[in-house]
């Protein structure tokens, strides 16, 4: 019996990114969760590092977690819920708030570019998407991901927006 190949969506660019890490959860609450969140952080740590394998001594002050609320409507509460693990760990993270008013391209990109985990929170992933593509806010982080190996995270739609259905 032959497997059909599946066929890349349009919307893809012609090659993947061999390392692509990232972890996905249920809620989003979950990637605040004491087991999840040291493992976010070795995945970023691996990415930057380069090496083979997930290292256990990962200082989190080295690290910088890029936090999109944009599908909760950029909430402080759900930023708080999601963020403050990294926060108490020592981790820099930087806000991206797009919901009410629309940063300059060039501040975006820098949020991005200066990324080392972007967690997107859950919610209403179709306002979000269109905020995003409106703002191109979308095709910088995809960038980031496929160019320099940020990690990508999630939880409930949230992790929905990395993947061609979301």
């Amino acid at each position: 019996m032959t497997i059909p190949r599946l066929k890349k969506h349009p919307s893809h660019s012609s090659s993947l990114p061999q390392n692509l890490r990232g972890i996905f959860a249920g809620s989003g609450t979950l990637l605040n969760h004491p087991e999840m969140g040291p493992h976010l952080l070795s995945l970023a740590h691996k990415s930057k590092s380069k090496s083979k394998s997930i290292s256990t001594a990962v200082d989190p002050s080295s690290i910088t977690l890029l936090y999109l609320g944009t599908p909760s409507y950029d909430l402080p509460d759900k930023r708080l819920a999601q963020t403050s693990w990294y926060v108490e760990r020592g981790c820099r993270v930087i806000s991206l708030d797009v919901v009410e008013t629309a940063p300059t391209t060039a501040y975006m990109q820098e949020c991005v570019e200066g990324a080392d985990i972007i967690l997107v929170s859950g919610g209403n992933t179709s306002f979000a998407m269109r905020r995003w593509r409106r703002l191109g806010l979308d095709g910088m982080m995809r960038e980031a991901v496929a160019r320099r190996g940020v990690v990508m995270a999630g939880g409930g739609g949230g992790g929905h927006f990395w993947w061609a259905g979301g």
